[in-house]
């Protein structure tokens, strides 16, 4: 009978035991600093130089001296955005978005000194119980400037993920961690060990910052497991994050490195019944959420630790980005449309980009090469002097205060109006009796490219087309074609400007070239500012040993017509032009900042000239670089920097009269 009872009582004393174990809180976070400095041993000194930091801050805090350079003032309430990145196997893990928000709440409540349980301090306590005045939102952007919900979510076969960090890592199955200058990454997964929590102090790797925390453990609503259901999991292990210490210091009477908060001999656990003297205090301070009570018992951080944390903050400080708003990069323009189109014009349209200032425009002919560009302090435009009856190509960029976004895709608009083929009728005959020795093998000027071979002396291609803009160069390229001997021929071209069907008026001969074997022969001729817009006829003549005339029949020899379409010097701003505030007239880069070291720069050359682009360091050396001879008009070229170290340089365009520079950041 005594060794039944005896029995009984074990089993009891056991269950009781196991029962106490289950409800105590376990967090792993000093265990994971000693793993962390064991790997790298420099954290140390880091930690040392953070410490000196802290010290001196509060040091500053308490002598009241003058202000203390910060990246939110000392006193100001500072918003740290934050990504929860869901690690799961089961639907349990799999916690809802209302599950993650009702955690957000917390810390803001708790950070703020909002906790409805904040009356339950002690009056011992009350006067040290402080708003730490930081709050928390999740993120909304991310690091690449795409809008986000701040919640990643990745599926898993894992049972359990440990205290290794793998969950931070996709090459171990986890998710790799947002930019941690910037955002708070806190990883919800079933780490296993009965561990509810860990975080890594500040001074550890950028690789592995951020916070861990069970799912059960996380948030006030679904999937929970009491007595630690009220989401001080996630209090407690953000104030590690933010360099707060055990508060009995990991010791016997230790130290939590906070003046203010009493001297206890180890954790509390549950909830104590104040007071709870141990050390000498009079009481312990087991209601501080860096203890290891239940959530419910848990409802302050002191002014000490407040002041521990905020000295993070200070400039040059470990977390100073991290109270730095993020930066929203442009967004791409999308849902491109035209409306209001006619024969000459059309107003273009988009979705406004949150953040913008103004918006960047370049507008094209199909097939043409030069763009148009223009701005607009609104999503929507009215693009004038278009051709009649021709499709248009356009791209939308968005200007914000942080730079340019890349141009969107190309959308189209085709203006109305008849067909662009002239009526052959209204001009007069011209052809070549005869080609059995020479004939026009092929012309190109812009998007004509008619490789037409013989045709007896004439050809009518009326039906290709290719747009010219009025005061803008043009280069036309006749190759001539023999039968066998290259024999001296002459060339004219003509174009109606006025479209009153003939080629007899003043500045109509666009090109011609005394008897030459040369080929192919080309020339240049420049759009006058008086041509009348829209769809107009094209004559190419070659004539055997001499010039041709626009209506000439002759022996030998051949004519082609083609159709251009004459449009309107479209107002064209410099590709540059911008809107943000000390930065170079004259150059545009996009996007910028680059989170991959890629981007583009525009910029106008005036008059033909030698032009040097250079990519310059901060310590002044060319890290790159492109050079070209002779231009003139709007230059677009591609930068490739990703094999670069992240940070700022300086890109300068030198023509021989004149140098402009912009800055460039890289992340």
């Amino acid at each position: 009978m005594l060794k039944h009872l005896l029995s009984v009582t074990l089993f009891l004393t056991l269950a009781i035991s196991s029962a106490f174990a289950q409800e105590q809180r376990t967090c792993h976070t000093m265990e994971t600093l000693e793993r962390l400095k064991k790997e790298d041993p420099a954290m140390a000194l880091r930690m040392q130089q953070i410490e000196q930091q802290t010290t001196n801050y509060r040091n500053a805090r308490t002598s009241g001296a003058g202000n203390i350079a910060s990246a939110v003032g000392v006193d100001e309430v500072a918003t740290i955005n934050v990504v929860v990145h869901v690690l799961y196997r089961t639907t349990q893990e799999n916690i809802s978005d209302a599950q993650i928000q009702s955690q957000i709440d917390v810390l803001n409540e708790d950070f703020r000194k909002l906790n409805a349980d904040a009356g339950n301090v002690p009056s011992m306590f009350a006067g040290l119980a402080s708003d730490v005045k930081l709050q928390f939102k999740l993120a909304t952007i991310t690091p690449t400037g795409a809008p986000t919900n701040g919640i990643t979510r990745k599926s898993s076969t894992k049972t359990s993920w440990g205290t290794n960090d793998a969950m931070k890592k996709a090459s171990a199955g986890g998710t790799d961690p947002w930019d941690t200058k910037r955002y708070l990454n806190i990883w919800v997964c079933n780490i296993g060990g009965g561990i509810l929590g860990y975080a890594q102090f500040p001074g550890g790797s950028a690789a592995t910052d951020g916070v861990v925390v069970g799912p059960q453990y996380f948030g006030r609503v679904g999937y929970l497991s009491a007595p630690f259901d009220k989401g001080r999991t996630a209090t407690h292990e953000v104030g590690h994050y933010l360099n707060l210490r055990h508060i009995w210091g990991d010791a016997s009477c230790g130290n939590d490195y906070v003046a203010d908060t009493p001297t206890q001999q180890t954790s509390n656990g549950g909830c104590p019944t104040f007071p709870k003297p141990t050390c000498n205090n009079s009481s312990d301070m087991f209601m501080n959420y860096m203890d290891y009570t239940n959530d419910a018992c848990m409802n302050m951080f002191s002014v000490g630790q407040k002041d521990r944390m905020r000295a993070l903050f200070v400039a040059g400080g470990v977390r100073e980005a991290l109270v730095t708003p993020v930066q929203t990069a442009c967004v791409v323009p999308s849902n491109l449309s035209a409306t209001a189109i006619t024969n000459t014009s059309a107003t273009l349209n988009w979705s406004s980009v949150s953040g913008a200032t103004s918006y960047s425009m370049r507008v094209r002919a199909q097939g043409t090469t030069t763009w148009s560009n223009f701005t607009s302090a609104t999503n929507a435009y009215n693009v004038t002097g278009l051709a009649l009856n021709t499709t248009y190509e356009y791209q939308v960029s968005a200007n914000c205060s942080t730079g340019s976004s890349a141009y969107s895709a190309t959308a189209t608009v085709k203006t109305t109006g008849g067909t662009t083929t002239p009526t052959p009728a209204t001009y007069c005959a011209s052809k070549g009796n005869s080609t059995s020795d020479e004939w026009i093998q092929k012309v190109t000027l812009g998007a004509i490219s008619s490789t037409s071979g013989n045709n007896n002396g004439y050809g009518n291609y009326t039906n290709l087309t290719t747009t010219l803009t009025k005061s803008t160069s043009n280069t036309i390229t006749i190759t001539p074609g023999w039968a066998g001997t290259k024999y001296s021929e002459g060339y004219a071209v003509w174009i109606d400007y006025n479209q009153d069907g003939d080629f007899t008026d003043t500045g109509e001969q666009v090109y011609s070239r005394t008897r030459t074997t040369v080929t192919p022969i080309s020339g240049s001729f420049t759009v006058p500012a008086a041509a009348l817009t829209g769809a107009t006829r094209m004559r190419v003549a070659m004539k055997y040993n001499a010039t041709p005339t626009s209506c000439e029949t002759f022996s030998y020899g051949e004519v082609e017509d083609y159709t251009v379409n004459i449009a309107t010097s479209l107002t064209a701003r410099p590709a540059t032009a911008r809107t943000t505030p000390g930065k170079s007239a004259g150059v545009r880069i996009y996007p910028n900042p680059t989170e991959n070291g890629e981007a583009t720069v525009q910029f106008l050359v005036a008059d033909n000239s030698d032009v040097e682009l250079s990519v310059v360091d901060m310590t002044g050396k060319k890290v790159a670089g492109k050079t070209w001879n002779d231009v003139s008009g709007a230059i677009e070229h591609p930068l490739n920097l990703s094999t670069l170290n992240k940070g700022m340089y300086l890109i300068m365009i030198r023509n021989g009269k004149e140098k402009l520079t912009e800055k460039l950041i890289v992340r």
